[in-house]
């Protein structure tokens, strides 16, 4: 078989596959189509978030008893909640979604999801254009990647603010790659509402690019400025108080260690330690510092491209976050498209664990299984950690999967 012919008999089973992911995402959406024009997903907390903003309720915008009279008032028929699906988002984020309350609940939802859909093919296109190595991937493979990939999915229907989050996290990819250090710091850092995944990403990248900690840190205080302007300097505080108690109590239900693809989620899946006991937070502790500093000394020693180094970033921070859901591994995206384009390419060839690994991050059952019908995605955090060690070994210096193309 032709090298041609190999690549074209490569690329037709990729789409074959992806398209049946992507039809079974379809599939999820009509099953849930009611239930999503009565407020049951996630959208709901930021809907929420911007009217009790332009309602002048901004300090009380993480009183449970708030934000649940406020749900209630455009999605009173969500019959599985008994109290507020909690807003546990930066204050200020909820500045973002103002604009939206001056539509009704379902046309603001429509909006955001057609803006999100437009954020991905936005994410596309750069991906595209400025690395060889996904260039190298036909606009339908890349379309029919977005549309099977189960994380974007999820994140699409649950209205979340991840796709936004990727396209900070790809603009300071090129930036990077272009030697502009502190603006691919600005740009990373307005990720910062998922300030637990953007900030230790950025701490890894800086050990290598210090630079972009100059245009970092000026937008972290803005940003930090802006909430205090929002909330007051009280606010803020509680705020911590708030996510810290929500995490601890599980916020009934809602937020559950076990849902979790990261160190926290593995040691209390593990161990049976609930995540609040000082064994637990020891144990993840010295897990984390150990997957930082690893992370960070490989990225030192290492000489890879940009987008070997944001993987290695990328994984490390999913890994030591404290909360992390499936819709968050949105943020591996690209690392994904380049092992995909390695995988059909007519001059290279993955070995059988590197193909393995690439067909679970897309097998949309394996997510259905541990997520949505065992409720133990924290399993799932293996396979970062295989990744992050595949990545990471001293061999991948000369032969890496996700080297640019020269």
């Amino acid at each position: 078989m032709g090298r041609l012919t190999l690549r074209r008999h490569r690329e037709k089973v990729a789409a074959l596959f992806l398209l049946a992911m992507a039809v079974s995402h379809v599939a999820m959406v009509l099953n849930v189509a009611h239930s999503l024009k009565n407020g049951y997903q996630d959208f709901t907390i930021f809907y929420t978030a911007g009217r009790m903003v332009r309602s002048g309720q901004a300090s009380t915008l993480y009183d449970p008893d708030a934000q649940y009279r406020t749900e209630k008032e455009f999605a009173p028929d969500v019959r599985i909640r008994q109290a507020a699906l909690p807003y546990i988002h930066t204050p200020f984020e909820a500045l973002l979604f103002v604009p939206f309350t001056f539509l009704g609940y379902t046309p603001a939802y429509a909006l955001w999801t057609a803006l999100n859909v437009a954020l991905i093919i936005l994410n596309l296109a750069l991906l595209r254009k400025h690395f060889a190595e996904i260039r190298a991937l036909s606009p339908v493979l890349l379309m029919l990647a977005a549309a099977g990939f189960f994380p974007i999915a999820i994140g699409l229907i649950q209205g979340q603010d991840t796709i936004l989050v990727l396209l900070s996290v790809v603009l300071s990819m090129v930036l990077l790659k272009d030697g502009r250090d502190s603006l691919a710091g600005a740009a990373l850092g307005l990720g910062l509402f998922k300030f637990h995944f953007i900030a230790p990403l950025a701490l890894i990248l800086a050990i290598r690019r210090p630079r972009l900690l100059a245009g970092f840190a000026p937008i972290g205080l803005g940003f930090g400025c802006l909430s205090i302007l929002i909330v007051g300097l009280r606010g803020v505080v509680h705020y911590v108080h708030y996510v810290l108690n929500l995490e601890r109590t599980g916020a009934g239900g809602a937020i559950m260690a076990s849902d979790m693809p990261n160190l926290r989620g593995l040691i209390d899946t593990l161990t049976g330690l609930r995540t609040d006991t000082v064994g637990s937070m020891a144990i993840t502790m010295v897990c984390s510092i150990a997957v930082f500093w690893a992370t960070q000394w490989r990225v030192r020693r290492g000489n890879e491209s940009v987008l070997h180094t944001f993987a290695l970033a990328t994984i490390a921070a999913i890994l030591i976050s404290y909360h992390a859901l499936p819709y968050d591994l949105v943020l591996l995206f690209p690392s994904v498209l380049v092992l995909l384009a390695k995988a059909i390419s007519e001059s290279t060839r993955l070995s059988r664990a590197d193909t393995g690994l690439l067909m679970l991050f897309f097998l949309t059952p394996l997510y259905v299984l541990l997520w949505l019908q065992l409720n133990q995605f924290a399993w799932f955090g293996l396979l970062l950690i295989w990744l992050l060690w595949r990545l990471g070994r001293p061999s991948a210096t000369n032969e890496s999967v996700l080297r640019e193309a020269t």
